[in-house]
C-alpha cells in the first residue's frame, strides 16, 4: 500500500485555482475554478510544486477531447487497487485538470525526498495518470523532475520537458542510439519543424548524426540555424523522390503518423538494419474506439504486422512513448545550459487566465513555436 503523507502536511482542506473540464469536448468545456482540491502527496517521495509556468502540447487538446480516457482510467484503477488497497484517491474522474509541462517551486516534500529541498525551482512533464499543470499547484515524484536550467526563464523552461523527453526516449531508449554508436550515422526526421521534431534534430546533431529534416519551407531557416543543413519541403510533389536520391538512412524518426508517412512508404529509405521509430501509436485510439480487449487486440495485430514486415525487409519498427524521467531531464538541462539545445517559442505569451486562448492558438494552427503560459498574478 502506498504511503500517505500525514494530514498535517497535506492541507486537506486547501483549495486552489485550476482550469478544469467536466466533460470531454471543445474549448467551451474549460471552467476556471477557485475551489479545486490541492494535490495530495500520495508517496513519501512526492513533492508539491507551486506552478509558475506551463506550455501547451497537442496531447492537451486530444485529452480534452477524450483521447486515451478508457486506457488511462483502466490503468489508474488497477494502480489504485494494487498500490492503495482500493483507495481511488488518484483516479482521474471529472473534473479533470489538463496540462503536462510545468516549471515551479517546491513548497512541500515527502519525508523520503532526498534530491530536492523546499524552495528549489524545478521543471518537468507530468505523467498522464496525474492531474495536470493548468493549476496553481501540481504534484510529482522526485524521480520525475529536475532543477530548472539556470540560463533560461521559467516560461522557457516549461516549454522543454514533454518534447525533450519524447525525443530522447525515441532516439535513445527505443532506437538505441547514443554517444557510442551514433556518430556518422544518417537520420531523417519527419515533421522536423514541429515541437518534437525540431528538438529531435538537435539531439541527433549532438550525437554526431547526419540529419535530414522533412518540414515546410517556412521552417528551413530556423532548422538550419539549429545546425541541420539538409532540408526537404514535404509540400513538394516529388519530396519522396528527392529523399530516395539521397544516401539511405539508419534512423527515420516519425513525429506525424501513418496517414502521411506509413512504415511501408518510408522503409525503402532505410539501410539494412535501420530503424523506423514513430511517436504516433494507435493504442489509445483503438481502446477508445473499440474497448479495452478489442482495442489491445487490434494494436497487437498492427504491431506484429509491422514488425514482421520490417523483419522481412531487414529493418526495424518501433513505437516510442515518453515517461516522466528526472534523469533524462538532467541531461536535457545540461544541453540547455551548454546552449546545445534550443526551443522555438511563439512570440505571443499567455497568462494563467488565458489558458483556453493559448490552447485555441495551437488548435487553430496559428502558433509558430511552443505556446508558453506564465502564471504571474494568478
Amino acid at each position: 500500500m502506498a504511503y500517505r503523507i500525514p494530514s498535517t502536511a497535506t492541507s486537506a482542506a486547501g483549495r486552489m485555482k485550476a482550469w478544469v473540464i467536466y466533460y470531454y469536448g471543445d474549448n467551451k468545456q474549460f471552467t476556471l475554478s477557485d475551489s479545486v482540491q490541492m494535490p495530495i502527496l500520495n508517496s513519501p517521495k512526492d513533492v508539491l510544486i507551486e506552478v509558475s509556468a506551463s506550455s501547451v502540447n497537442p496531447i492537451d487538446i486530444r485529452r480534452r477531447e477524450g483521447y486515451g480516457a478508457k486506457l488511462i482510467g483502466t490503468y489508474q484503477s488497477a494502480k489504485n487497487v494494487l498500490q492503495m488497497g482500493g483507495n481511488e484517491l488518484e483516479k482521474l474522474d471529472f473534473p479533470i485538470i489538463l496540462g503536462r509541462d510545468f516549471c515551479g517551486t517546491i513548497i512541500r516534500k515527502g519525508p523520503k525526498v532526498t534530491k530536492f529541498n523546499v524552495g528549489d525551482k524545478v521543471f518537468g512533464a507530468l505523467n498522464v495518470t496525474r492531474h495536470g499543470s493548468f493549476a496553481q499547484y501540481c504534484a510529482a515524484g522526485e524521480d520525475e523532475i529536475c532543477l530548472k536550467p539556470t540560463n533560461i526563464s521559467d516560461g522557457e523552461a516549461a516549454a522543454y520537458p514533454l518534447v525533450s523527453l519524447t525525443s530522447w526516449y525515441a532516439i535513445r531508449k527505443f532506437s538505441g542510439y547514443n554517444e557510442e554508436n551514433a556518430f556518422g550515422r544518417r537520420a531523417l526526421v519527419l515533421g522536423a519543424g514541429g515541437g518534437v521534431g525540431h528538438v529531435a534534430t538537435q539531439l541527433l546533431n549532438n550525437l554526431g548524426m547526419e540529419t535530414t529534416a522533412l518540414c515546410s519551407e517556412r521552417s528551413f531557416d530556423y532548422i538550419r540555424q539549429l545546425g541541420v543543413v539538409d532540408t526537404v519541403d514535404y509540400k513538394q510533389k516529388d519530396w519522396l523522390s528527392e529523399l530516395s536520391r539521397k544516401p539511405k538512412y539508419d534512423l527515420i524518426f516519425d513525429t506525424v503518423g501513418p496517414r502521411s508517412y506509413s512504415f511501408e512508404l518510408m522503409s525503402p529509405l532505410l539501410n539494412k538494419g535501420g530503424t523506423f521509430v514513430t511517436i504516433v501509436s494507435p493504442i489509445f485510439r483503438n481502446v477508445d474506439q473499440y474497448g479495452l480487449i478489442p482495442g489491445f487486440a487490434r494494436t497487437t495485430y498492427t504491431a506484429v504486422k509491422q514488425t514482421y514486415y520490417g523483419l522481412s525487409n531487414g529493418v526495424n519498427y518501433r513505437w516510442a512513448v515518453y515517461r516522466a524521467d528526472g534523469h533524462v531531464l538532467n541531461e536535457v538541462k545540461n544541453l540547455i545550459e551548454q546552449n546545445k539545445l534550443k526551443i522555438n517559442i511563439d512570440q505571443q505569451k499567455f497568462s494563467f487566465q488565458q489558458i483556453p486562448g493559448a490552447i485555441a492558438r495551437v488548435e487553430n494552427g496559428s502558433a509558430n513555436g511552443k505556446i508558453v503560459i506564465e502564471y504571474l498574478n494568478k
